[in-house]
């Protein structure tokens, strides 16, 4: 049992306990699996040998017990021809098998429990490798998974940053174009105010001028009087 033994904390840990105490769960689950499959190996080859030598001993022990049966039924035939002699014999016989059978049952009740017991460790180890691999199964999933999603939105982020960037590129362009124009729209008001009020200037010009040739020739009536 000595394999089994150092083992014994394998066999007994919470995986899910361990898991979640751990710093980096997915090499810590590597190297449980590797522990575990390393003590299941070895725990095997000794499990074989128990089982082996409780059997070893089972087929002994009915041997013996079948010697004794047979050497009692020969002093049963001697003595019931008259030969007490030869079953005194028979049943010394029977005597030797049965005190190796007494020797022998201890030994084989003592080879099955620990075949017993070699059998449910190897069941609990079994069980207890099957539940890692599952775990690990479950965690390298969910990283993989949290690494896509990471990827995805890292891209989706580095996307919508380019394009949110150049839609302000696009919008400071579209705001400076919006202000030349609005530039130029004030720039035309203001050439076509002044140019109004050139207009008017001459058209006044030209009015005063109109009125002055009127007076002039008002002044030089024939009467030479403006009429009243």
């Amino acid at each position: 049992m000595s394999i089994l033994g150092r083992f014994s904390d394998v066999v007994s840990m919470n995986i899910h306990a361990l898991l979640d105490r751990a710093e980096n769960p997915e090499r810590l689950l590597a190297h449980l699996l590797r522990t575990l499959e390393h003590g299941l190996a070895a725990a095997k080859q000794q499990a074989a040998r128990a089982i082996a030598g409780e059997r070893r001993l089972r087929r002994e022990l009915g041997g013996h017990r079948a010697a004794a049966r047979h050497w009692q039924e020969q002093a049963r035939l001697a003595l019931a021809q008259g030969r007490e002699d030869l079953a005194r014999r028979a049943l010394a016989y029977k005597v030797d098998h049965d005190s190796v059978a007494a020797n022998l049952e201890d030994q084989h009740r003592l080879a099955h429990q620990l075949s017993a017991q070699v059998k449910g460790s190897l069941q609990t180890l079994n069980n207890r490798l099957a539940e890692a691999r599952h775990r690990q199964t479950i965690l390298l999933t969910r990283m993989r998974t949290a690494e896509v999603r990471l990827k995805v939105e890292g891209s989706l982020h580095g996307d919508l940053l380019n394009l949110n960037t150049r839609f302000d590129h696009v919008e400071r362009r579209l705001v400076d174009r919006e202000d030349d124009l609005l530039a130029q729209i004030e720039v035309s008001k203001l050439d076509g105010t002044l140019e109004a009020e050139l207009g008017m200037l001459e058209q006044k010009k030209r009015i005063e001028e109109e009125l002055a040739i009127l007076k002039k020739e008002a002044g030089s009536g024939p009467s030479g009087q403006v009429d009243r």
